[in-house]
């Protein structure tokens, strides 16, 4: 019997002992704030209020590493953009074709974090964004003048980085509407050709900007 009494008690301080420094299991993210592990894929739309450019894209991150109060993914994205109203203007104006066209991907990084006492955003997921990668663009002018036809193209490759914040509201457990506010730097100098007539040309000419203030909104799911 008192040897079944110290075998009991030995498991009690062996069991005690053992609890005492288990690791206690890591909280889940406060609302809906992207864990690691978690994937969120999503489409992504900008265009202004005229439609003179517009640009889509696909994206997604992934949680990566718990890092202080928030979470950091990593992710990527591409993205795809066209003159629309502008060039329709002047082609209509001037009888030419006009044609703009950039494509950018980019790595991204993001930071999320949902401050403290911010009860009423338990559907939400807010973070800051930086954003690295390239923009490819491309520009086509032809038509015909005084009977004699033309074209020029120019096309470039330049850096691109970037800055922002942006959210996510969730709709239910998966679904999400969302927007991000950037501030982006992407320039560069077009390799160019010309043509008129017979004759053609190719030199440098002309710089090309998409450095900005804008913002785009999406839609998505997580994974």
């Amino acid at each position: 019997m008192r040897g079944t009494l110290a075998w009991a008690g030995l498991v009690s301080v062996v069991m005690g002992s053992t609890g005492a420094h288990a690791a206690p299991p890591s909280a889940p993210p406060p609302g809906r704030m992207q864990g690691v592990g978690d994937v969120d894929a999503r489409l992504m739309l900008n265009a202004d209020i005229l439609l003179a450019f517009v640009n889509g894209g696909v994206g997604a991150d992934v949680g990566v590493a718990k890092l202080g109060p928030g979470v950091l993914s990593l992710g990527g994205e591409f993205e795809a953009g066209t003159c629309v109203t502008a060039c329709l203007a002047l082609n209509l104006a001037t009888g030419w074709s006009f044609r703009h066209l950039y494509y950018a991907p980019h790595a991204r990084l993001t930071y999320h974090l949902l401050p403290a006492g911010t009860g009423n955003l338990e559907k939400a997921d807010l973070y800051g964004l930086l954003l690295g990668g390239v923009t490819f663009t491309t520009t086509r002018v032809a038509g015909d003048s005084s009977g004699t036809e033309f074209e020029y193209k120019g096309s470039d490759v330049g850096p691109s980085v970037g800055l922002g914040v942006g959210g996510k509201f969730f709709l239910d457990e998966r679904f999400f509407l969302g927007g991000e506010a950037r501030a982006r730097l992407s320039y560069g100098e077009y390799t160019y050709t010309a043509r008129v007539g017979n004759a053609s040309i190719s030199d440098l000419q002309s710089t090309w900007s998409l450095s900005g203030l804008n913002v785009l909104f999406f839609g998505g799911v997580r994974l």
